[in-house]
């Protein structure tokens, strides 16, 4: 993965993003939660091209409904594709029961985006050991593969749907 261009993602960012390692970016909001967003290498249905995109909140508060906070990560999506013009998963976090409504909003912010015509992005929900997981996948609409990407994401959510 190349790096994001932290420097032109802060002239539209409204929190100030830090690159703390080379897949690690960090940001603080105004209501004291620190936010690391990472990219982690997906092989999961792609030999190559794929990352899993992943928002931690580092400081476990409550963060409230913050358009500032979504602005930002819209605003490193939109430098991920600048720099990588590849495939990017969105797997909601597990274990605390709060994975429904993380997808909710994550959607929710990708509704609003207001380059959203830019990206295809497909939302899934699968059932696995009794725990519902939500996934999303968000391409380039410009991306030369665009539907070998979206046949091969459906190809695998149908195999980890069938029962075992």
């Amino acid at each position: 993965m190349r790096e994001l261009d932290v420097s032109s993602l802060n002239k539209k960012s409204p929190y100030a993003v830090e690159m703390r390692s080379e897949r690690d970016y960090v940001f603080h909001t105004d209501y004291g939660v620190t936010c690391v967003v990472n990219f982690m290498d997906d092989y999961s249905i792609w030999e190559e091209g794929a990352y899993q995109f992943i928002i931690g909140n580092e400081s476990r508060q409550k963060s409230p409904n913050d358009a500032k906070l979504r602005d930002t990560i819209t605003c490193i999506i939109e430098a991920f594709f600048n720099a990588n013009p590849e495939i990017l998963l969105y797997v909601c976090e597990t274990g605390d029961g709060k994975e429904a409504m993380r997808n909710r909003l994550f959607l929710r912010w990708l509704k609003d985006y207001a380059q959203k015509e830019i990206f295809y992005v497909e939302h899934v929900e699968i059932e696995a050991e009794g725990v519902m997981n939500f996934a999303a996948i968000i391409v380039q609409k410009s991306n030369p593969c665009l539907e070998t990407i979206i046949a091969d994401f459906r190809s695998a959510i149908d195999e980890l749907q069938k029962p075992n």
